[in-house]
């Protein structure tokens, strides 16, 4: 089983790689769970895209400086796009959304 990459952004939004053993840890926002700062800016890069169309599922990094508006499925060659009130494929179509909206910041 692959593993979740996470990182705590910068002021800038640049991931900060934590010294080893100082990984941030914590509870999300969601479900009225209370967290504390530091875990609110905790970010996942990995995502796993479904394609709604063959269900082909993907494995993908999330970039941090850019936005995906397209993405080709390996499987059927479709291309998805976001869907309307969302910035970008991973936000659609990903387990997990976007850096920039993982970081409570506006997307794109």
């Amino acid at each position: 089983m692959k593993l979740p990459i996470a990182f705590q952004l910068d002021t800038n939004g640049s991931p900060v790689v934590p010294a080893f053993g100082s990984l941030l840890v914590g509870s999300s926002s969601c479900c009225g769970s209370s967290a504390t700062q530091p875990a609110r800016s905790l970010v996942q890069l990995e995502s796993t895209l479904t394609c709604p169309q063959c269900g082909h599922v993907s494995q993908e990094t999330m970039p941090t400086d850019a936005c995906v508006y397209f993405y080709e499925c390996a499987g059927c060659h479709a291309v998805l796009k976001p869907l309307a009130g969302d910035c970008c494929v991973f936000c659609s179509y990903g387990s997990v959304p976007c850096p920039p909206i993982q970081a409570g910041r506006a997307c794109c």
